[in-house]
């Protein structure tokens, strides 16, 4: 009997720890500036095809509100043809993540709909894009250094 009651504290302690590890070791707050964390994203990239958007290109392409979000940088290439853009947001909630992701998700989907049947290289790199939601800081990247440009998000956190 005392057996039996020392193994279900056991394992109720255990239990206890594992979310505790769960809870704390998820994405952390940045502190890190805005600016900082776009330039290092842009580190030693050839991404001069890219041209910044303005807040109208982001509320039309990616269906979000600019003035929702602590700070957005969204950067498309100027051919029709072509997919490739990314978007580094800042948040000012962390509340805002889903809308983000949810934004994104649509965003390629529609890509990949207006790319399928006449642009096969475009719907695979839509296939590749990167989509990463950390604490207060998201990137959304469609281009053949997505991986790249993840690596140097988060090493920049």
């Amino acid at each position: 009997m005392k057996y039996g009651l020392w193994a279900a504290k056991g394992v109720v302690f255990l239990l206890l720890i594992i979310l505790m590890l769960n809870v704390f070791s998820g994405p952390k707050m940045s502190k890190e500036d805005f600016g900082v964390v776009l330039s290092k994203v842009q580190e030693n990239l050839d991404l001069s095809a890219l041209l910044q958007q303005d807040n109208q290109a982001i509320r039309k392409n990616l269906g979000l509100d600019p003035e929702a979000y602590e700070r957005i940088a969204y950067f498309k290439i100027d051919d029709v043809m072509q997919a490739n853009e990314y978007v580094l947001v800042q948040f000012k909630d962390p509340d805002q993540k889903n809308a983000f992701q949810q934004a994104i998700e649509s965003r390629i989907a529609e890509q990949t709909n207006l790319y399928d049947g006449y642009a096969p290289d475009q719907v695979q790199l839509l296939k590749q894009a990167v989509v990463d939601i950390q604490a207060n800081y998201a990137l959304y990247v469609v281009d053949t250094n997505a991986k790249t440009m993840d690596e140097q998000f988060l090493e920049s956190l």
